[in-house]
């Protein structure tokens, strides 16, 4: 810029400063050139008396292409007040200008005007056109109107209106409109294909996907970057690893969405050795070590995915985000919080998956008062989706303060079964079983279908409550009047309302009269309730079914010890722990969890450190 800067002052001097060739050539250089400055071209273009349609279609290319697209409309609306017809070089720059602005307003006055001019048939114009109004993320009549008053559409029309109906997911229209394309004459091109592979992923057609491949490889169609990159991430996704591999090997241009598709893959098979293999094969940007970092988390190994969290260049949100939900999956409370704090002493603002994660965090430890804290930065980021308010709900629930929750419950404006659900929940584990009954009620009144998860909260609501003709009724109900077959959890819900009723017979009739045979959850809820009753030798029977079942879940021997020493039958508790520790089981420890001086601190029974 300082040499050609040079140069048009020379020129100044020389007296040919409105020289139309020469101003030009200033004006392409500074407004499209990755090395120009269009401010300085704005600059001239102002100083030029008589400005013609190549540079006003110049600073339209070059403020389409920029980080302030509008000045482009603005410079079209000046080239028709200077009395200037606009052409189909003008068009292209501008549509693709509205389509940085998405505003679908100005995008049809435009397209006005194009019919004004008389350009509406120039192939180019009418392929930008479609493209704008794909562009504006809704498949309109417009897009079909415009495509069906094309004489001629190209291979780029078509594949406009194939990416559109699949982004749509309107994946059968996809199918006809490549076979009425193939009609047509038009030979499908790298583009068209990559647009079908990613609609068989979608419809998760693995065998259609396979027939394009061999399409592909039959008519000796080229295998672009983009395309070879949607077939191997097509194979990862389906399981198939193996062609991924083959086609990984095959491709001449490996770049990172390669390697990060094919690692992704063997990461969603489990098989995190292949995929460590890769990652330490592979050229590396951040999406990759995330990708490396959500395998390990998912898989609860957090010591692994330490250690890829420390050793990243860079880390995004993303990458916090997978580390403080890995801590809350794995129950490590306190590593979610400190992390917390170290993510915000990089000045990283939350965002809505980290919310969501702290807010079961804080639920889950009982950290009421961070709870809060969390809520008034959500309040002031003015955050307001149905999954963080949800989980909010569900923290204050867990956090013994239902009547927060149903404040939050109400500022939902448009609440789905998600937010019905956890708060019949939440009111039904504070012991407030009628008004979770209520709330079950009131939500069917209002139209909303309340799923398996709703089912199991007033089940759990009406245990806790005694309510056992309720219970019946809405396990009937369940199948009856919503449609839903009870599964095992619920089985074990109405074991759980029965047994803790005292009606220990009605619930081992129950799971005898059920259609499939009861799991060990399920008897280990009647074993439960024996022990809440002191049915000894009903428990003894129930006990050998659950041991046998499940001989290596620790709580069903506990439960039976227990009994035992309730009813002073101590040799018999001693029997059932020696079983266990000649089994080699364990009880899990408990632990607590004390804030202080702004610190968590964890406390683990048995700890003496």
């Amino acid at each position: 810029m300082k040499q050609l800067m040079k140069f048009h002052a020379h020129f100044i001097t020389n007296g040919l400063s409105n020289d139309t060739l020469f101003l030009s050539a200033i004006l392409s250089f500074t407004a499209l050139s990755p090395a120009g400055n269009l401010a300085y071209a704005h600059l001239v273009f102002h100083q030029i008396h008589s400005p013609n349609t190549f540079m006003f279609n110049t600073m339209i290319r070059g403020y389409a292409s920029s980080f302030n697209p509008s000045k482009a409309m603005s410079f079209y609306v000046k080239m028709l007040q200077y009395g200037f017809v606009p052409n189909h070089y003008t068009f292209p720059f501008v549509i693709k200008a509205l389509c940085m602005t998405e505003d679908y307003f100005l995008g049809e006055a435009l397209h006005c005007s194009v019919i004004k001019f008389g350009y509406v048939l120039d192939l180019h114009v009418a392929n930008s056109l479609l493209h704008m109004y794909a562009s504006f993320g809704l498949f309109s009549s417009e897009i079909m109107n415009l495509f069906d008053e094309m004489p001629e559409p190209d291979v780029v029309s078509w594949n406009v209106i194939i990416d559109d109906l699949g982004k749509n997911g309107c994946f059968d229209e996809v199918l006809a409109a490549v076979n009425q394309m193939c009609r047509y004459g038009v030979e499908p091109n790298s583009v068209t294909l990559l647009g079908l592979v990613s609609s068989c992923l979608k419809m998760g057609d693995f065998d259609l996907g396979k027939l394009i491949h061999l399409y592909v490889i039959k008519r000796g169609i080229h295998m672009s970057e983009n395309l070879g990159n949607g077939l191997i991430d097509m194979y990862a996704k389906f399981g198939d690893m193996e062609s991924a591999e083959k086609l990984f090997v095959a491709l001449q241009m490996k770049t990172v969405f390669s390697w990060t598709s094919l690692l992704d893959g063997f990461i969603q098979k489990g098989e995190l050795e292949r995929a460590s293999v890769v990652f330490n094969q592979m050229p590396k940007d951040t999406t990759a070590w995330n990708v490396m970092l959500n395998g390990y988390s998912e898989a609860g190994d957090m010591s692994s995915a330490e250690t890829i969290f420390q050793g990243m260049p860079d880390r995004d949100l993303v990458s916090w985000n997978t580390m403080i939900v890995g801590y809350t999956q794995t129950k490590k409370y306190m590593k979610s919080l400190e992390l917390l704090r170290e993510m915000l002493g990089f000045g990283l603002k939350p965002d809505r998956i980290t919310l969501v994660g702290l807010f079961s965090v804080c639920g889950y430890a009982g950290v009421l008062h961070i709870g809060e804290a969390i809520h008034s930065f959500m309040e002031k980021q003015n955050i307001k989706e149905e999954e963080v308010e949800v989980a909010l709900l569900d923290m204050y629930s867990k956090c013994g303060d239902p009547e927060k929750a149903l404040t939050v419950f109400h500022m939902i404006p448009r609440k789905t079964v998600l937010a019905w659900t956890n708060m019949i929940v939440g009111l039904a584990m504070n012991g407030l079983a009628n008004e979770a009954l209520m709330l079950f009620h009131q939500m069917c009144n209002v139209g909303i279908k309340p799923n398996e998860i709703t089912f199991l909260g007033v089940l759990c609501a009406c245990s806790y409550a005694g309510l056992v003709k309720e219970g019946k009724w809405l396990f009937n109900a369940m199948s009856k009047v919503h449609g839903i077959a009870p599964r095992s959890e619920h089985y074990g819900g109405m074991v759980d309302l029965l047994g803790r009723a005292g009606l220990l017979k009605e619930a081992e009739m129950f799971i005898q009269d059920m259609p499939e045979e009861a799991d060990a959850g399920i008897w280990g809820a009647l074993l439960g309730a024996c022990r809440m009753h002191g049915e000894v030798q009903m428990g003894e029977n129930i006990a050998k079914i659950v041991t046998q079942m499940d001989p290596y879940h620790a709580g069903r021997y506990i439960l039976l010890s227990n009994m035992y020493a309730a009813q002073n039958r101590w040799l018999d508790a001693e029997k059932v722990r020696k079983k266990m520790k000649t089994s080699g089981l364990h009880k899990t420890p408990g632990f607590s969890l004390v804030e202080m001086k702004g610190e968590m601190h964890q406390f683990i029974v048995g700890n003496h450190s």
